[in-house]
């Protein structure tokens, strides 16, 4: 009689930890998708203070941490700026601000932003496009890409011409 109770526990068992599996396939991560940059000026002089932001066009969910890096290169100067982020506490669009020096003479950046984010769930099978669909004031593109069973990337430059 006690082998059949333990033969009996031993499916309930079984039977219990395939309930937990599919349970937790049904959490699976989402990576944002970007509409594009926004750049404020897109007229750069010396002195200026310029924001250049990151937009999403949709949000990413269960997305533990986010490392944004930037960099923009201007013809005299180069401004770097690296973050990092528990995504899914702060999903605001990602920026760098610059003030740009006294003795700027630059007529061009080319502006690169590159993110990794970290999944707290089951990997996407793939990521969302995103596009700037001829938004006014979005220029350039970023994509995402879910990279491997452990972090999604993005990737996206622009040069800006004045």
């Amino acid at each position: 009689m006690e082998m059949k109770s333990l033969m009996r526990l031993a499916c309930l068992g079984a039977v219990a930890m395939a309930f937990v599996a599919c349970e937790e396939d049904k959490h699976i991560c989402t990576l944002p998708s970007f509409a594009g940059f926004r750049i404020e000026p897109t007229v750069w002089n010396a002195g200026d203070s310029v924001t250049i932001t990151a937009v999403q066009q949709s949000l990413g969910d269960l997305l533990y941490k986010a490392e944004y890096h930037w960099s923009v290169e201007c013809t005299d100067t180069t401004f770097t700026k690296d973050y990092n982020v528990v995504y899914d506490a702060d999903k605001s669009n990602p920026y760098i601000g610059i003030r740009l020096p006294d003795d700027f003479r630059g007529r061009m950046a080319k502006i690169n932003f590159s993110v990794q984010y970290s999944y707290s769930a089951t990997a996407p099978q793939s990521a969302p496009s995103g596009s700037n669909s001829g938004q006014s004031g979005i220029y350039g593109s970023i994509t995402t890409t879910a990279a491997s069973q452990l972090y999604g990337t993005g990737r996206g430059s622009y040069t800006l011409s004045w």
